[in-house]
């Protein structure tokens, strides 16, 4: 009997996938999910810096190694953001041993399908139309950048709600609120570089929660069945 069911799950699989649907979620699946719900913690790290780079009592018009410390902030936060793509990376590698259904998952939430590869196009496409149109109407630094992350926010939240990868909510909402807060607060430096730190432990901090409701609600379904 096992051996049957385990065929017919087989076959749904296989009908799921040439039908272009992403896969049904099983108990198999529990140990990676449960193993990966901590990965989004690293986006806290960014963070960390931008808001220890804020309060910090330095003189930011002295070089340090030829570069002042906006430059040197800005280059670690971009080497800690590789350790997230890097993380995706491996994970839709197949070389984990995770299951071949949970790597097409992984991939289609990631945007590593034929659609997500066009719906990001559409992005680039919508940001380079939004730097042209700044550009175009000289938009200054302080009303650009503020509507930059609403736009980009406001996207994403689209985006999940229709695809239903409510993972990309740990995204919108961040992106979004430091959009909307930006107006609110003066333009100061420390002030600013706050925000940005706090939206990166915000996105960092989402990420958990929203999958552990993910596998809690996986589990209500095994458990029905």
């Amino acid at each position: 009997m096992k051996t049957e069911i385990d065929r017919i799950k087989s076959d749904v699989e296989i009908m799921r996938k040439a039908m272009g649907l992403p896969p049904s979620l099983g108990r198999e699946w529990f140990k990676w999910m449960k193993r990966d719900r901590w990965v989004g913690i690293w986006w806290a790290v960014p963070g960390l810096i931008l808001i220890l780079e804020a309060v910090a009592p330095i003189d930011r018009t002295v070089r340090y190694l030829g570069l002042v410390a906006d430059q040197w902030t800005g280059l670690l936060v971009a080497a800690t953001l590789l350790a997230p793509a890097s993380v995706q990376i491996r994970r839709v590698s197949a070389k984990d041993g995770r299951l071949e259904g949970m790597i097409r998952e992984v991939k289609r939430v990631n945007g590593m399908t034929r659609q997500g590869m066009w719906a990001g196009a559409a992005q680039v496409l919508q940001m380079a139309l939004y730097f042209a149109w700044g550009r175009h109407y000289h938009i200054p630094f302080a009303a650009f950048w503020p509507g930059l992350y609403v736009l980009m926010g406001t996207t994403l939240l689209v985006v999940a709600f229709i695809s239903e990868i409510w993972l990309m909510l740990g995204y919108a909402i961040p992106f979004t609120l430091y959009g909307l807060c930006l107006p609110l607060v003066e333009t100061h430096h420390k002030v600013n570089g706050l925000l940005l730190g706090l939206m990166f432990v915000a996105i960092a901090l989402s990420f958990s929660p929203i999958q552990i409701l993910q596998i809690r609600q996986v589990e209500r379904q095994n458990e029905s069945h």
